[in-house]
């Protein structure tokens, strides 16, 4: 059977604009956002960082950060990407040791993370070095990198420990894969992260992801907190129910 040439032409308009159209919803679902988890009481010894209205006690670019739907919200666009990694910094003063909770969503193609015993990097607006809380869904989620300290420090699942002349040594204590099924990786989860002295380790929903011991001189004593939006595609990073408890 023949078929007319116009009625090709159609049929094949008619599936350009199919396939604009799901290309179009494929990449609204990638950065669509997840409905909140409600808001917590503030647990017993811990002080809440985020009066979940503003972004009062907070420090970043205005051009990335606001807060939607009560959490704060890091949102990067084809039209407004991200030039350089770049933080959201708590004004507060250097914290030494602590127990952090954290309420944290991230788009499937979002790239963030929690820096702790951080410090400013002059060398960039709103730069921050330090041990980093990674956030990205698949294998990074969960594990530990640092800034200025070293990169990857320890995959999920990994003890890593750097002796007083910056060797570094692993235990795996747990399977990266297992790990990965109690983590929501395009929901909510909520991160733990505990410091005393030069000993770490990090949870996601109470499971450990990394641990680390630090005896480097150089390893950070103390320091700021931050929330990072990393380069790469537009993507939307949600977080809430910020608490932190020292002693």
């Amino acid at each position: 059977m023949k078929v007319p040439i116009k009625s090709l032409f159609v049929l094949l308009a008619l599936l350009c604009v199919g396939l604009t159209a799901s290309a179009a919803s494929f990449a609204q679902d990638a950065n669509a956002v997840v409905a909140p988890p409600p808001t917590k009481e503030v647990p017993e010894g811990f002080v809440s960082l985020f009066d979940g209205k503003t972004l009062e006690g907070w420090d970043g670019s205005e051009k990335f950060w606001s807060v939607e739907d009560g959490c704060i919200t890091g949102r990067s666009s084809e039209d407004n990407p991200v030039p350089y990694s770049t933080f959201l910094i708590w004004k507060g003063e250097p914290v030494k040791d602590f127990t952090l909770l954290v309420d944290f969503c991230i788009s499937s193609q979002g790239n963030s993370g929690i820096e702790y015993r951080a410090w400013k990097d002059d060398a960039r607006e709103h730069g921050l070095n330090g041990y980093q809380a990674d956030i990205s869904p698949g294998d990074i989620m969960g594990i530990l990198y640092g800034e200025a300290l070293g990169e990857i420090i320890a995959w999920r699942g990994e003890a890593a420990k750097f002796d007083v002349d910056g060797n570094k040594t692993i235990e795996k204590f747990a399977d990266a894969a297992e790990i990965g099924k109690s983590i929501n990786m395009h929901g909510w989860n909520t991160y733990r992260i505990e410091a005393r002295g030069n000993k770490f380790a990090s949870y996601v929903n109470d499971v450990k992801t990394t641990e680390l011991v630090d005896e480097r001189g150089y390893s950070p004593k103390e320091g700021v907190f931050g929330l990072q939006m990393h380069p790469g595609p537009p993507m939307i990073v949600q977080y809430k129910n910020i608490f932190l408890k020292t002693r």
